[in-house]
C-alpha cells in the first residue's frame, strides 16, 4: 500500500451548497507499506519503505519470520512484480519449511483481506487530512495501526465483507463433464 502526503479524499458531511475544502501540499511524497495480519489474533506486522521493490519486500518477510520464530506461516500474496523477483523466489525456496505462499489470482484485491485493512485506514485515519509532513502522516498511520493491533473486536470490517448494494445474484456455473 502507498500512503501519500496528498490527502486521501472520501465523502464527508457538509451543509447544503457549501463545498468542503481540503488543502493539498505543493509536492506529493509517499511511503510504501508492506504488511500482514494474523487472521486468528489480529496481530499486525508491517514495514515502511521508500520504494516498492523486491529488496524491501524481503525486509518485510524477514520481519515476519522474526515475529513468528519457530512457527510455520501461510502468507497470502497478490501478483505484485516485487513479489516475484529472483531474490524473493530464492528467499521463499530457502524458507519453504517456515512459510508457505498462497498466490492469489491476478486482479483480485477483494480476496486479499489486508486490502480491506488498508482501505479502512485510508477512509478513517488518513481521509481528508493534510498532514504537515511525511513524518506526521507516518505517525498518524502508526497510531491507526496501534488502535487495531491484536484487537479482532475492532476489525469486523476485515472478516465480514459487507453486502454490495444492487449486487446481481450469483449465477450458478455448470461444468460439462
Amino acid at each position: 500500500m502507498e500512503i501519500h502526503l496528498f490527502p486521501h479524499l472520501t465523502r464527508r458531511w457538509a451543509p447544503v451548497r457549501q463545498q468542503p475544502e481540503v488543502p493539498a501540499p505543493g509536492k506529493n511524497q509517499k511511503k510504501i507499506v508492506y504488511g500482514g495480519v494474523n487472521y486468528r489474533t489480529g496481530k499486525l506486522t508491517y514495514t515502511l519503505a521508500d520504494t516498492k521493490c523486491g529488496a524491501q519486500f524481503l525486509v518485510f518477510l524477514t520481519t515476519l519470520l522474526a515475529g513468528y520464530m519457530g512457527k510455520r506461516l501461510k502468507v497470502v500474496c497478490d501478483n505484485g512484480r516485487f513479489h516475484k523477483t529472483k531474490a524473493v523466489r530464492a528467499f521463499l525456496r530457502e524458507h519453504r519449511h517456515e512459510m508457505t505462499v498462497i498466490w492469489l489470482p491476478p486482479y483480485c484485491p477483494s480476496l486479499n483481506l489486508i486490502e480491506r485493512l488498508w482501505g479502512h485506514l485510508k477512509r478513517t485515519i488518513l481521509a481528508n487530512v493534510l498532514f504537515q509532513s511525511l513524518g506526521d502522516l507516518v505517525q498518524a498511520f502508526r497510531r491507526g495501526i496501534r488502535r487495531l493491533d491484536c484487537r479482532r473486536d475492532r476489525m469486523a470490517f476485515l472478516y465480514h465483507q459487507p453486502k454490495r448494494k444492487n449486487a446481481k445474484p450469483r449465477q450458478s456455473l455448470r461444468l460439462a463433464a
